[in-house]
């Protein structure tokens, strides 16, 4: 097997769902529909720490993490619900599950993702992606993304009973803060955003390589298998 460890993120990267709908479900039904449930500014790219901000901008004070449980178990709910009557179903990005499946075949992937792990299981699981990850790192009580990162590499390291060198790692994801993540761990990185506007976003974070999906696996693996030059 490849000693190269392939770190996926999810939404934006393999897949899409508008679960900001289920997300609204929740909050309106534990706070009222009044409750601002928008994304509020200098947060971390995670649920952990969207929905204590939400509670916090809500209710005045710093969310507790009874409070913070209770959101997502009610979003997760509302989630799979959504996803499953249509209202908000999940569409993979082209080519994804033949690239993760071909990856799976001969090297190490784990999900590196600010999602919960509840909702996270339930994106992969109707995407048809979630036999594909053995582990990964979710969403908990992180303060910067990179957290989450380093705990699906450590997550990784016991699943894979190995060690995996910063310049063995290659990090997918769409966000500016996956690629900042990356540069903070010394990993490699390569973007995947449909959107014209977020691949220069990618680039101009510093992103060295920016693709639209995953229909070019051959020049993705090109990339993978470069030495890193660091």
């Amino acid at each position: 097997m490849n000693d190269t460890l392939l770190l996926f993120d999810i939404d934006g990267t393999l897949i899409h769902v508008a679960e900001e709908i289920a997300y609204v479900q929740a909050f309106r039904e534990l706070y009222g529909a009044a409750i601002d449930a928008s994304w509020p500014p200098n947060v971390t790219a995670s649920d952990t720490s969207y929905i204590g901000a939400v509670i916090a901008r809500a209710l005045g004070r710093t969310a507790t993490a009874e409070e913070i449980a209770h959101v997502v178990t009610r979003f997760v709910t509302h989630l799979e619900r959504t996803i499953v009557t249509g209202v908000a179903p999940v569409r993979r990005l082209a080519g994804a599950a033949e690239f993760v499946a071909a990856c799976a075949q001969t090297a190490p992937v784990a999900i590196a993702t600010g999602c919960v792990e509840p909702s996270a299981r339930v994106k992969l699981r109707y995407a048809e992606l979630e036999h594909l990850f053995p582990c990964g790192g979710f969403s908990t009580s992180e303060t910067r993304r990179a957290d989450i990162v380093q705990r699906a590499i450590a997550v990784a390291e016991r699943h894979y009973g190995r060690r995996f060198a910063p310049a063995h790692i290659v990090s997918f994801g769409d966000g500016v803060w996956d690629v900042e993540a990356a540069r903070e761990l010394g990993l490699r990185f390569v973007g995947i955003n449909e959107s014209e506007r977020g691949r220069q976003r990618l680039a101009a974070a510093g992103a060295e390589v920016v693709v639209r999906d995953f229909t070019d696996a051959a020049a993705i693996w090109r990339i993978i298998k470069t030495p890193s030059q660091r």
